[in-house]
């Protein structure tokens, strides 16, 4: 029998169509981290990072109404536009990457208000 090595280009293509949007938010914050580096102060991005944090975690219904109207506003659009608002994306993410820890932070608290959201109604443990 002929054993199998490594993986195939039908195998990375169906990886690639199922994860498009997780593999294009990883580039775009690999890029950013790097030219954060190259170009600029990585304190901005830490800074920034914090800031949409800050916001995410103190605003966290406005935020998710916004990013929730973010995504429903690519989605809607026709495949060759996304694919033009992705690429200025990740030229923001080259020239501008402070911007992308920007909205790195705003997810990140995101995430993070909906599962303390989550702790709040959580019934008491112990002798509460």
């Amino acid at each position: 029998m002929d054993k199998k090595e490594g993986v195939s280009v039908q195998e990375i293509e169906n990886f690639a169509k199922k994860y498009k949007i997780q593999l294009f938010f990883s580039l775009a914050f690999v890029l950013a981290c790097f030219f954060s580096y190259v170009f600029f102060s990585p304190g901005w991005s830490m800074f920034l990072a914090a800031a949409g944090g800050i916001l995410g975690i103190v605003f966290p219904t406005h935020v998710e109404k916004l990013v929730s109207k973010a995504f429903h506003f690519v989605g809607k659009q026709e495949k060759i536009t996304q694919i033009v608002l992705g690429v200025v994306y990740l030229v923001l993410a080259v020239f501008v990457p402070f911007v992308i820890f920007f909205t790195l932070g705003i997810m990140g608290a995101m995430g993070i208000s909906a599962h303390s959201t989550k702790l709040d109604n959580l019934p008491p443990q112990g002798g509460e």
